[in-house]
């Protein structure tokens, strides 16, 4: 049914930004990664928009994007993904909402490399259709979900390889239950094909922030040994006002590994950096420094004790440690399936770029 009332309109922005708020709470959508989308009439549909967080939005800021040639009303900047929920719109007619998330087991699911993930759900057999990777806000990525959706009319639950999910429903209720269901399908999958049952997360150890030129720990009985690492980490990055050292499950294994972890997520190429490597001893080969502590590089691993995630606020840093457990995640279990799909050096260089100029700032703006 069409939207054409102002009153109408406005509620079904209301709407969106109450699903965006509940896909929040229970961590399908973080900071300002994923949109939700609703169809309103034959020719265009409300999209959330581009770098504003699920909890700041408002009505006004829901953009109305046609649907043929993605031109959009208003000032604000729809979600680059704005081509993606067309082309679903286009090939589903009977789609009215659509919910796009980077959830965490579905997400590291489309690593793999597989077409289609075969796993289950309360004791239903499931297909999760991958669309082939392409870089995310490309007409490539629209095409290949346009293709993938085409070939599995029937699905209303979709991977876009290394990035995320795509999850389609005739109204809310069943988009965000096909997010659920793929997320507990996803974990399922996980656990059984690549013997990675792990629990995503924030285990906080001892984390530290800037007051003034002070450095304070959220400890006292931070170690000598670990404020070492926070001083150089402070002295090399004078960007950084905060760190958070993660020592979830994930990257505590990862940080037993010696070996250069790459990419295999986009918000882990976005946010921090085309790579990260992990000490392969505690004194490096100078005999003083091995943490590898880079100006682009959002982590630093301490072997056997987890990583150090920075940031100029603490909300940056608590970001980085998220994307960085689950990019663990995903790494793990691509090295326990043996075979996976890395993201080009190129593509990491690219996305990096990215975030951290236009993207970030339009986020920082936003404040």
């Amino acid at each position: 049914m069409a939207l054409t009332t102002s009153e109408e309109l406005l509620e079904a922005k209301k709407h969106i930004i109450e699903v965006s708020k509940e896909l929040h709470e229970v961590g399908l959508l973080v900071r300002t990664w994923g949109n939700i989308s609703q169809r309103i009439d034959e020719t265009s549909f409300l999209i959330t928009p581009s770098g504003i967080k699920y909890e700041d939005l408002k009505p006004e800021m829901i953009v109305k994007v046609n649907i043929d040639d993605l031109s959009y009303e208003g000032d604000v900047l729809p979600s680059s993904e704005k081509a993606v929920h067309a082309v679903c719109y286009k090939e589903r007619p009977d789609v009215e909402f659509i919910v796009h998330t980077h959830q965490v087991y579905a997400s590291c699911a489309g690593t793999l490399g597989f077409k289609k993930v075969l796993t289950y759900f309360d004791d239903t057999d499931m297909v999760i259709p991958v669309a082939s990777y392409a870089l995310p806000g490309t007409d490539k990525l629209a095409s290949n979900v346009a293709a993938t959706v085409k070939k599995y009319p029937d699905s209303k639950g979709f991977i876009m390889a290394n990035h995320g999910t795509l999850c389609l429903g005739r109204d809310s209720k069943e988009a965000v239950f096909e997010a659920e269901k793929m997320e507990v399908a996803c974990h399922n999958f996980l656990s059984d094909v690549c013997k990675t049952d792990m629990n995503h997360g924030v285990e906080a150890g001892f984390n530290s922030h800037l007051d003034g030129e002070k450095i304070v720990y959220d400890l006292p009985d931070t170690p000598e040994r670990v404020k070492s690492i926070h001083e150089e980490i402070y002295k090399r990055r004078p960007d950084v006002r905060y760190i958070v050292h993660n020592k979830s499950e994930a990257v505590m294994t990862v940080s037993r590994r010696a070996s250069h972890m790459k990419p295999l997520l986009d918000d882990f190429a976005q946010l921090i950096g085309v790579g990260v490597k992990i000490p392969s001893n505690e004194h490096g080969k100078d005999g003083n420094n091995y943490h590898n502590i880079k100006k682009n590089v959002n982590a630093v691993f301490s072997l056997n004790d987890g990583a150090y995630c920075v940031g100029s606020t603490l909300d940056d840093a608590m970001a980085v440690a998220i994307v960085l457990d689950k990019g663990c995640i995903a790494y793990i279990s691509v090295l326990r399936n043996g075979e996976g799909h890395y993201l080009s050096l190129w593509e990491c260089i690219k996305m990096n770029r990215h975030y951290r100029k236009p993207y970030s700032k339009l986020a920082d703006s936003k404040r």
